[in-house]
């Protein structure tokens, strides 16, 4: 079994991921001290509790992963469906440059918080609905607007819609999807989409 584990550490590309459940049906506390020993030889490294990556090196020293990389591989592995909502949903889409401290995710799977480091991973349980949208941007982007608030805004903020659906129009799914929308950030994605027509037209 040990040799199990340490064939597919070795086989795997750099970067990847591990939870001690990914290699069922080997026992996992068996796998998670197997990870342990392999990241006292330096192989791996632990970047929380019960995650390991086998890192890319720079010549600043190991390359960990992303706490969205880190979320999509507990959601995959609990086959949940994954948003990230709040300030995360901000900076993905580019409203803001500021990484927060702690990263607040939507998922179907298990509620949870996990410290990486200084910053904080929490996964919070949502309602099947949260997740019903046929797009990918577009439920991100309406959960980044909610999070900004109506009163909030302002030029930069309409010129970053502008770039976001410009560049991931989803033109078969975006009106059914911003139905779910409140009323103000329909008004928002409708009068940019026209907006981006328009454009278009005129090149």
């Amino acid at each position: 079994m040990k040799q199990t584990i340490i064939s597919k550490v070795n086989r795997s590309k750099k970067g990847t991921i591990f939870l001690p459940d990914s290699f069922l049906p080997i026992d996992t506390h068996y796998a998670s001290n197997i990870l342990s020993e392999l990241c006292n030889e330096g192989k791996l490294v632990r970047v929380a509790t019960g995650i390991y990556v086998k890192p890319k090196e720079s010549r600043f020293g190991p390359v960990i992963p992303t706490i969205g990389e880190i979320a999509q591989t507990i959601a995959k592995r609990d086959d949940a469906q994954l948003l990230p909502t709040g300030a995360t949903a901000e900076n993905y889409l580019g409203f803001s440059t500021q990484v927060p401290m702690n990263s607040v995710y939507l998922t179907s799977g298990t509620p949870r918080k996990i410290k990486i480091g200084k910053r904080t991973l929490t996964l919070k349980h949502s309602v099947p609905s949260t997740f019903a949208y046929k797009g990918k941007i577009m439920p991100i982007l309406v959960l980044a607007l909610k999070s900004i608030k109506q009163y909030n805004v302002d030029d930069n903020t309409l010129d970053v819609v502008y770039g976001v659906l410009k560049e991931s129009p989803e033109e078969e799914t975006w009106q059914e999807d911003i139905a779910r929308a409140p009323r103000w950030i329909r008004k928002i994605i409708i009068e940019t989409k026209d907006k981006i027509k328009r454009n278009e037209q005129m090149d």
